[in-house]
């Protein structure tokens, strides 16, 4: 359970690099953390096929941690003022993974009706 955990945080860095690269004004920041919140989540539930609450926590904490990296980065390393929406971004990115990773909905049988035979 923990290489999948892995592969999601090489990604959320990896994410993160490229994300940084871009000026965190506008749609950005968020278009990166749905887009982040996406790709990690996947990676961190399809590598191991792990649901639940544990991975999604986790899911959320790499993709939030990316857009904040990122927004870092976009600063300049802490040169320039840290952009605001970055924050935004980054609760969106862990909004998505934890829905995309949360717990599957346990589906009821229905009780079964009598018959008159």
């Amino acid at each position: 359970t923990i290489l999948p955990v892995l592969a999601g945080a090489a990604v959320a860095a990896l994410g993160a690099l490229i994300a940084g690269e871009y000026e965190f004004a506008g749609v950005v920041p968020f278009v990166v953390g749905l887009l982040l919140g996406l790709v990690v989540s996947e990676v961190v539930a399809l590598g191991g096929q792990w649901r639940g609450w544990v991975p999604a926590s986790l899911a959320a904490a790499l993709a939030a941690g990316a857009v904040i990296w990122g927004g870092w980065i976009d600063s300049g390393q802490g040169i320039e003022p840290y952009p605001v929406l970055a924050w935004a971004g980054a609760a969106v990115a862990a909004a998505v993974a934890l829905v995309r990773v949360r717990p599957a909905a346990r589906v009821r049988p229905r009780p079964r009706q009598p018959t008159n035979d």
